[in-house]
């Protein structure tokens, strides 16, 4: 809901002439329908409905505006605006507000490309970019050390290490059994997707460094005690589907396609060498450093020696 003030003032707009289609006043200052909407215009397409729709916002923005207005009345009523540099800098900023708008306008009715066909392209060209993370299928037996000493831990882990040795299916028995992993509740010691930094340094290293489904690791030290690691098995990475990242890659054309004409299309007005009358630059030199040139930036950007 808008805030009263705004009310009145869309009331008291209606009043008036639908020529004059002023949307608020301050004093003798007004704010016509076309600048509000000019105002709005400003915000990103997808935000502007929510932010017309808080009366707040738009009190804000109308103070904001008329702020403007009256301030730039009163340095036109002191003649601000006839000094030249002034009167070159409104130009300018104009000039940037219709170049961009300009832009954006050509941007919002470029010709499509088949964006579907470019993203295929794209990924069959660039396959290494969208490969799923290598994972391991492991087990793990986990002796604490949070209520025993280390050599205990290491005692006991050396044990069953030996004991594997001997004899590798003891394995899941020995989890069972021993393992202190208080998830061991619900996984029986499993982790069969464990991929890059879901584990301890330690515990990651030494389970990426199995080579064959089955191996049993050494003891290996962790800040949680002593493990023993099982592989049983290697999840290698492999190619996403391109179904799977179809749209985003779409997306991803659309901007390439539409960054590519933005620049085709600036570097087709601006293909003409710019060009200095003689003595343009030495004139502006010698504005702003006087007779000491050679403090002044050179042609490409240095200063002169």
């Amino acid at each position: 809901m808008f805030r009263l003030s705004v009310l009145l003032l869309i009331v008291m707009s209606a009043t008036l002439s639908a020529e004059e289609g002023v949307f608020a006043l301050q004093g003798d200052q007004v704010l016509t329908q076309t600048e509000i909407d000019a105002a709005f215009a400003g915000i990103p397409e997808a935000d502007r409905l929510n932010f017309i729709r808080d009366g707040g916002r738009v009190d804000q923005l109308v103070q904001n505006l008329l702020q403007t207005r009256q301030i730039a009345a009163a340095a036109r009523a002191d003649g601000f605006d006839e000094d030249a540099v002034i009167a070159a800098r409104m130009q300018l900023a104009a000039e940037r507000e219709l170049a961009r708008t300009w832009l954006e306008n050509l941007m919002a009715n470029a010709p499509k490309a088949d964006y579907a066909a470019l993203a295929e392209e794209y990924y069959i060209g660039h396959t290494d970019e969208f490969m799923t993370t290598e994972m391991l299928d492991v087990s793990h037996i986990l002796i604490s050390t949070e209520t025993r000493t280390d050599e205990e831990a290491l005692a006991l882990i050396s044990d069953m290490a030996a004991r594997l040795a001997k004899d590798p299916g003891l394995f899941d028995a020995l989890v069972d059994e021993f393992s202190e992993d208080p998830a061991k509740v619900n996984n029986r010691g499993r982790y069969p997707q464990m991929k890059r930094g879901d584990m301890v340094r330690p515990f990651e290293d030494a389970a990426f460094a199995l080579q064959n489904e089955g191996q049993i690791s050494g003891p290996v030290k962790t800040s949680y005690g002593y493990h023993i690691i099982r592989l049983n098995r290697r999840i290698p990475a492999e190619p996403v589907p391109f179904e799977q990242v179809r749209d985003q890659l779409m997306a991803q054309a659309e901007q390439r396609h539409l960054a590519e004409y933005r620049k085709r299309y600036i570097r087709g007005l601006t293909d003409d060498p710019i060009e200095h009358p003689e003595g343009a630059v030495e004139a502006m030199a010698k504005r702003y450093f006087g007779e000491n040139l050679e403090l002044a930036p050179d042609r490409a950007g240095t200063t002169n020696d």
